[in-house]
């Protein structure tokens, strides 16, 4: 009976994994694909009445570019139910990522690579390129900046920052409250590749989302057995 107890809590433990791990997915995918695409239909109902055909073909093409976006993320959940691990190295993930961002939000965004560090392997750099995204979303849902930075140094240990020229995070603001699942999901994934995770912001300043990995001989796909991400911090 022992064992047909601690057999029902393994399963229900694998169960209950597989759905966070799903909302985790969802979260970081279709979610701000569809954020992305309520976005578009306003501007095309504002297109539609101010009568601009050229506007609206405009955002008609964006939505099917959107449409087309979530319905791969759809189809690679079904068929994987996990995030594919890139084979790209982490310099032109990284570039691809800034020029989705871009062309989503407006947003002007540079990319500074500095050092040369040793390659992550596949499940951590998707790891990090799920963090940046986030931290990205975030920037183009709260912050009204007009500029972003993607800083990378790679040595003595890799280090992303992500830094923008927004309003910071303004202690009235009840915007924050709906970014706190995103920094929640960041928080876990940095927590998984045994990494720190640190959130500065300054109102009227912007904010700064910095990722530090540890050490190359301590880098693992399998580090939550590590000590936890650092909290947040506002400053």
């Amino acid at each position: 009976m022992e064992n047909l107890r601690l057999n029902s809590l393994e399963k229900e433990a694998a169960v209950s994994q597989e759905r966070h791990l799903l909302a985790r997915e969802l979260h970081d995918s279709i979610a701000q694909s569809l954020a992305f695409l309520k976005i578009q239909v306003q501007l095309m109902r504002d297109a539609v009445k101010a009568q601009k055909p050229d506007d609206i073909q405009q955002v008609l093409e964006e939505i099917d570019t959107g449409v087309k976006e979530s319905y791969n993320d759809v189809r690679e959940l079904l068929l994987h139910f996990r995030t594919r691990t890139n084979a790209e190295d982490i310099e032109p993930a990284l570039a691809t990522t800034l020029r989705k961002f871009e062309h989503q939000s407006g947003v002007a965004a540079t990319l500074s690579m500095q050092g040369q560090g040793m390659p992550l392997s596949p499940d951590v750099q998707i790891q990090v390129l799920h963090i940046v995204q986030e931290s990205l979303s975030n920037v183009r849902k709260h912050a009204r900046a007009s500029q972003v930075w993607l800083d990378v140094k790679q040595q003595p240990e890799w280090r992303f920052e992500v830094r923008n020229n927004g309003i910071g995070f303004l202690p009235e603001n009840d915007e924050l409250d709906e970014t706190h699942v995103g920094l929640r999901i960041m928080s876990e994934r940095a927590q998984r590749i045994g990494a720190r995770l640190e959130l500065v912001s300054t109102p009227g300043h912007g904010s700064s989302v910095l990722l530090t990995l540890p050490p190359p001989a301590s880098l693992s796909p399998g580090a939550t057995e590590m000590a936890p991400a650092k909290d947040f911090h506002l400053a």
